[in-house]
């Protein structure tokens, strides 16, 4: 019930920006109907004619240099854009992570701070607004775009501001906004924007995410919504990390392997007001209910997180993306046992748990190499951020979560030999 509710209301946010979009069309259809309806009444016939004339001409104009423009705008995939001509840029920041389709960045400095020490964080009042120059090409974007993939138009938090590297004691600042508006601008920022019969694009899409000298740019100067990504990898009590499959329709990583939990930072995952707000709280609040609803555990069911890290993910409009440990007060086989809620199905297409290579041969510049061989290529962005951030974790003795985790990872083996992924035989 709640999976049709969300498709509605997506539906709806659709059409609204429709009726925007088709303003003019709008007007005549209403000066359409006024026609007809006073034909019946006492206005002269003749005035209620040109009415209903002027409506339908008003509005078949506008469809027509509406539907003309959508055909003369191309959207072009950069699928094969690796970004390695930021090699040396990305990798001053820390290790540069590659999957499959995907390129991120490891931020270091930033994700030892936030393991050592808190980062205080605060939420703007103003939300974030797509600029005009996103605008002009935001409906198109957005309607092509929800014929194939599974969306909810929600809430959620962007970062506005980027982390300290240092003790400097500066806040972290989220500001709110829309899932359709981070859909049309990180989203956005993997393509170029292409017109028919010029040889230059309209808009490149790494224009939004570089500056002139080829940096990335900051949060404060980026003109994107900059979505929070938070996700979790997730431990049972025998050693083994769950992952969730996304379901192919999926807008995050279609069709691939993701962490325990992965989603968006959400208005509801900031405390209570009066609260002693920190980023590494408001993380592990959003990590963990994605954690909850992805794989069907109760908040009793979880022990401890801990936040391993923050990156940015280059070829989503280098959005910022976190990552904490969890560790479960559960078996593998206990959160392979359950069904995946029917809200979730159209995220979700199954569940697995797997073991990682031993904790020796760790290096978060190779972190696929941590995973069971034969879903290396399966991988998701997130998951090989995450597992990059755990190698650096386990290697930080301070690391709180460092002894317990290697202690379970370093037990008995209590699965097949095998070493291949446990699949929940309820899911799909």
């Amino acid at each position: 019930m709640l999976g049709t509710a969300r498709k509605v209301v997506t539906t709806m946010s659709i059409w609204r920006r429709s009726l925007w979009r088709y303003r003019v069309t709008t007007a005549g259809i209403t000066l359409t109907l006024f026609g007809a309806a006073t034909a019946l009444d006492n206005p002269p016939t003749a005035v209620s004619v040109l009415a209903a004339v002027c409506g339908c001409a008003v509005s078949l104009l506008e469809i027509r240099a509406n539907r003309r423009r959508a055909r003369l705008v191309r959207f072009q995939s950069r699928d094969g854009d690796n970004y390695r001509d930021l090699s040396t840029r990305l990798g001053s920041l820390g290790p540069v992570v590659e999957s499959a389709h995907d390129v991120g960045v490891v931020m270091t400095r930033e994700s030892a701070r936030l393991r050592d020490q808190p980062v205080r964080v605060e939420l703007e009042g103003t939300p974030y607004r797509l600029p005009r120059e996103l605008r002009a090409w935001s409906f198109d974007f957005l309607a092509r775009r929800a014929r194939v993939a599974a969306m909810y138009n929600g809430d959620i938090l962007g970062l506005a501001s980027d982390l300290p590297s240092d003790d400097e004691d500066v806040a972290v600042k989220l500001r709110p906004g829309r899932y359709f508006d981070f859909f049309c601008s990180n989203l956005l920022a993997p393509f170029d924007v292409w017109q028919t019969g010029r040889k230059l694009p309209l808009l490149q899409g790494r224009e939004l995410i570089l500056d002139q000298r080829g940096q990335l740019l900051p949060f404060g100067r980026s003109r994107l919504a900059n979505t929070v990504g938070v996700s979790s990898l997730a431990f049972t009590t025998d050693g083994q990390l769950i992952l969730v499959a996304q379901a192919r329709d999926n807008v995050g990583s279609p069709g691939l392997i993701a962490p325990s939990g992965s989603g968006a930072l959400e208005p509801r995952d900031v405390p209570q007001a009066g609260a002693a707000l920190t980023i590494g709280d408001v993380v592990r609040r959003g990590a963990e209910r994605e954690l909850r609803e992805e794989c069907h555990i109760g908040a009793h069911e979880i022990g401890t997180s801990s936040i391993v890290g923050h990156g940015r993910w280059v070829s989503r409009g280098a959005m910022p993306e976190f990552c904490v440990v969890t560790l479960l007060d559960l078996t593998s086989d206990q959160v392979l046992d359950r069904a995946i809620r029917l809200v979730e199905r159209a995220y979700v297409s199954e569940v697995l748990a797997v073991d990682l290579t031993p904790t020796s041969g760790w290096n978060p510049r190779k972190p696929l190499a941590m995973l069971p061989e034969e879903i290396r290529g399966s991988a998701s962005w997130p998951l090989a951020f995450g597992l990059a951030c755990l190698a650096q974790s386990v290697a930080d003795e301070s690391w709180p979560l460092r002894q317990e985790l290697t202690r379970r990872l370093t037990q008995e083996e209590t699965l097949p030999a095998s070493g291949k992924p446990s699949r929940s035989p309820t899911a799909g």
